[in-house]
């Protein structure tokens, strides 16, 4: 996303990171449940030979379910035995919501072995995982930083709000703001105690913190926090498009180590907080893993709104989670309703929102993405993504029982047509975003 430019011009190149963890996802057959129990009891066969061998002789350091607490420690027990039996008590969880997702592990590579190899070994083993795979990086949607001076960070306000016709709705009879509705957030973190922030974050959770702080060091989840629920009529700032309580889960990293198993978890956490909208300001490569828990969460009632990507001019890739079925992608528009130069297109596409010199909340105090505090405008898919976020929780607002689907087939159907635009295409998908217009057909 473009910002208040720095004197020289620069473009935003993609952080490396360290990518240590290899992910599987073992068969959840009946032969397989009967191995686990016998091998959990220390008693004939191995359910998973590979993993236990691996572990056993060094090639892993460890080896733990996603979603569920390491087992128990065993005396005598080996390294490969205690990771069974706490995968074996994940997969037979009867309380679980994650029938997509049950049953994934994070196996961490030992020191000088090679991830890919590992897991290209792995993945040949069809009798014993559905897929295992070095999980790819999640960046968040940020494209080339802006060359042309903006001026003052406040001089666009919020020129948003008029084109999503959002003053339009909420003065009408009968409207319904989203209190009740929550929208979580994950992304890299939020300040917590911004002053227009800190009534709106009523759950924050780091899922980082054994590499980081709580700190939003990015500045990112701050910005996408504030379009959607920044504090109105509080005599300070900018305003968010709903009322929604955010819940706020940090599980992108500033640094240079990606750890799949955090973002999993926070990806999966709305199914415990209650949760009816989830922000997706991010993308990045094809994931299976990460497939299988936005599909969890959409089972589960909750509405997966994703930002389309910012490369448009560096190939238009496909991003993802924005391409997972069910998933509300979403590209960017400027004040004239043109594309975004760097929103990305494709066959995915849901609709289009305001994703362009966006004024919102960034942290009080020094951050990476942003020259000041407090307020700044920045660009991105990002930006336009949680225009969407909110609408949907206000539509959810007004009709609580409605299924994702038709959520996403009410912001659709109800989207404005962008000028030469006669029906769906790959650039606009519907249209631009029009929450009056849901909020009468919803």
């Amino acid at each position: 996303m473009s910002h208040v430019p720095s004197p020289s011009p620069r473009t935003r190149a993609r952080r490396t990171f360290k990518v240590t963890t290899i992910v599987v996802k073992p068969k959840q057959n009946q032969q397989s449940m009967r191995r686990f129990a016998l091998a959990t009891r220390g008693g004939g066969g191995d359910p998973l030979p590979s993993i236990t061998s691996l572990l056993d002789n060094g090639y892993l350091e460890h080896a733990s379910p996603v979603f569920a607490a390491p087992g128990p420690m065993v005396d005598g027990a080996t390294r490969g035995l205690r990771a069974m039996r706490s995968l074996s008590a994940a997969m037979s969880d009867p309380n679980a919501r994650n029938k997509n997702s049950k049953g994934l592990m994070a196996l961490k590579v030992a020191p000088g072995e090679d991830p890919h190899r590992i897991a290209a070994e792995l993945s040949k083993r069809g009798a014993e995982f559905e897929y295992a795979y070095v999980p790819p990086v999640k960046y968040l949607c940020e494209p080339k930083l802006s060359t042309k001076a903006k001026g003052d960070p406040l001089f666009n306000r919020q020129w948003a709000h008029g084109a999503v016709k959002i003053m339009t709705a909420r003065a009408r009879k009968g409207f319904k703001d989203s209190t009740a509705i929550a929208v979580s957030v994950v992304d890299s973190g939020v300040d917590k105690d911004h002053p227009d922030l800190d009534a709106a974050v009523k759950i924050y959770e780091n899922f980082l913190a054994a590499h980081e702080d709580d700190h939003d060091a990015i500045g990112h989840g701050t910005h996408v926090s504030g379009i959607i629920a920044a504090e109105r009529n509080n005599a300070v700032g900018v305003a968010g498009i709903c009322r929604s309580p955010i819940h706020n889960f940090k599980g992108l990293p500033r640094d240079d180590f990606w750890d799949a198993q955090a973002y999993y978890r926070a990806l999966a956490h709305p199914l415990n907080t209650g949760a009816r909208v989830l922000n997706l300001s991010l993308g990045g490569g094809v994931d299976p893993g990460e497939r299988d828990v936005i599909a969890d969460l959409i089972d589960g009632g909750v509405v997966v709104v994703a930002a389309m990507g910012n490369e448009y001019e560096e190939g238009n890739p496909v991003e993802y989670p924005g391409a997972y079925a069910g998933v509300i992608a979403v590209g960017a528009t400027d004040e004239m309703d043109r594309r975004g130069s760097f929103s990305n297109t494709g066959p995915h596409i849901a609709l289009c929102a305001p994703g362009v010199r966006i004024l919102s909340t960034v942290p009080h105090y020094p951050c990476q993405d942003s020259n000041v505090l407090n307020y700044d405008s920045w660009d991105g898919t990002s930006m336009a993504t949680p225009h969407v976020a909110a609408a949907a929780a206000l539509v959810l607002a007004k009709r609580p029982t409605l299924k994702p689907a038709q959520v996403r087939k009410i912001l659709m159907d109800s989207a404005d047509k962008v000028p030469g635009q006669t029906g769906w295409n790959k650039e606009f998908g519907a249209g631009r975003l029009n929450i009056d217009a849901a909020l009468k057909i919803a």
